[in-house]
């Protein structure tokens, strides 16, 4: 019995050749499209060390080569052999991707400094200096900030939310974290108000967040364009316990950034806390569960360094939270105790409390984003430059992809994350026609009216930053 086609379908002779030249990629087009138009692969180009050998892929190729795989969904260097069927794919970058083991040497030696671990102790922990490379790359991610900055102009207000993320690992370089198992805990700083990384720094396990906090968040503010004196950037930073140090709280009062940061609550806090009258506890909220959230100012003025007769005290949140009457939390306690320190004395407690508590939809979402949904939750090699590199291409690419939400796609999409950004923008079929010398990849007429025709004439508007 003959088969009948379906109604609508496109039928490929697989006889004929064809198939090499199909893509289920061809909306990646969009995101080749921005790399290009932007400069940052032009960036990469100018910032990153030149290849010992002229022959292969230039370094903006390979970086590029990098973003879609991650983009595209891949989470291992071995993904790349499988890219690399997808003819199509390679007409529209113009290039073959690299092989897995081309990629993870480029990893190796172009961001591995053996020179930098040589220094590590024999016990407690160690932050290597970064290589040429990693600052290469570090220039690139900036580029990415500068380009947002450039052609979607935001507004003065900058948050810089500041977190730390665990990653377990099997790799034998990676050492003890506090959770117990063995990993890696990068921490990163994002722009909240514009949800891109602006700093970020690999680490092994045993490494405190606290460790460097102040001078990465100094160098996400670096990240920033410069805006003119009459309209500079309004800083605030959010954390958690982990920037909770007198050195880096008045570092940041210094500079006149607001923060609110997680306090840790020591004995003498701990104190002050309890001993507040019934009046001083104000509602904050009755959850679905019947716990209570209350709230209070807590009269609370430790030491500070360098203070002086004029120096103003900082002001000290506690928080309170009671399960429903004749529960108890899973300690047996009745009750817990939270504290926040904030250099804020005007906004309202629980206002402030509750902008405090938004990291959880910024930074640690980023974290999220960067390990489940592209390629941060697994490291490829036992190297540290190499996985520093790693995550630093997985910020680019969520940059990147933030920077396409923001100019070229629907507004369906401003809140979208990468996997439905694959389902609904990547994955579309396009097949590569030969004109006039030529190669173009032809899409389906829903997928060029749609998705990449009004894209494409949105990044043609657009003013980028020079790279």
């Amino acid at each position: 019995m003959r088969r009948r086609p379906l109604a609508n379908a496109l039928d490929i002779d697989l006889r004929s050749g064809l198939t090499d030249q199909v893509t289920p990629h061809a909306g990646a087009a969009l995101l080749i499209e921005l790399g290009r138009r932007s400069g940052v692969i032009a960036a990469a180009e100018r910032y990153l060390p030149a290849k010992v050998s002229g022959r292969g892929l230039r370094p903006g190729e390979l970086v590029e080569s990098f973003v879609m795989l991650s983009a595209l969904g891949g989470e291992c260097l071995d993904d790349f052999d499988r890219l690399r069927r997808d003819r199509g794919l390679a007409a529209l970058l113009g290039y073959e991707l690299p092989a897995a083991s081309t990629a993870r040497q480029y990893l190796d030696r172009g961001f591995h400094d053996p020179a930098a671990v040589k220094g590590r102790p024999t016990q407690g922990s160690f932050i290597p200096a970064e290589s040429a490379g990693l600052g290469g790359l570090r220039e690139v991610v900036r580029h990415s900030v500068r380009t947002y900055a450039a052609a979607v102009r935001p507004g003065p207000e900058v948050t810089l939310d500041v977190d730390a993320h665990l990653v377990e690992s099997s790799e034998r370089s990676a050492l003890p974290t506090y959770e117990g198992f063995r990993g890696y805990q990068p921490l990163l700083v994002e722009w909240a108000e514009a949800g891109l990384v602006l700093a970020d720094e690999f680490r092994d396990g045993n490494v405190p967040a606290a460790s460097r906090i102040k001078e990465l968040v100094d160098e996400a503010f670096a990240a920033l364009p410069n805006r003119k004196s009459a309209d500079p950037w309004r800083v605030s930073v959010r954390s958690d316990s982990a920037a909770y140090g007198r050195t880096v709280l008045d570092h940041w009062d210094g500079r006149q950034w607001r923060f609110a940061v997680s306090a840790d609550m020591s004995p003498q806090l701990k104190r002050e806390v309890v001993r507040l009258p019934f009046e001083a506890w104000q509602p904050w909220a009755v959850e679905a569960t019947g716990t209570v959230r209350e709230w209070a100012e807590v009269p609370y003025v430790p030491g500070r360094a360098a203070e002086q007769k004029d120096t103003e005290p900082y002001r000290y949140l506690a928080i309170r939270i009671r399960p429903p009457q004749g529960v108890l939390f899973g300690d047996g306690t009745t009750v817990k105790h939270f504290a926040v320190v904030t250099n804020d004395w005007q906004t309202d407690g629980r206002e402030l409390l509750e902008w405090q508590r938004g990291k959880a939809g910024t930074i640690e979402h980023v974290n999220h984003v960067l390990k489940n949904e592209l390629a941060a939750g697994v490291y490829p090699s036992d190297k540290f430059g190499a996985n520093a590199a790693w995550l630093r291409l997985q910020v680019l690419t969520h940059n990147l992809l933030e920077l396409l939400k923001q100019t070229a796609l629907d507004g369906e999409f401003r809140s979208a994350r990468p996997k439905r950004l694959r389902f609904a923008i990547f994955t579309q079929f396009g097949r590569v026609v030969r004109h006039a010398r030529e190669r173009f990849v032809r899409l389906t007429l829903q997928a060029l009216e749609t998705v990449v025709r009004p894209g494409l004439r949105r990044l043609r508007r657009c003013a980028w930053a020079a790279p």
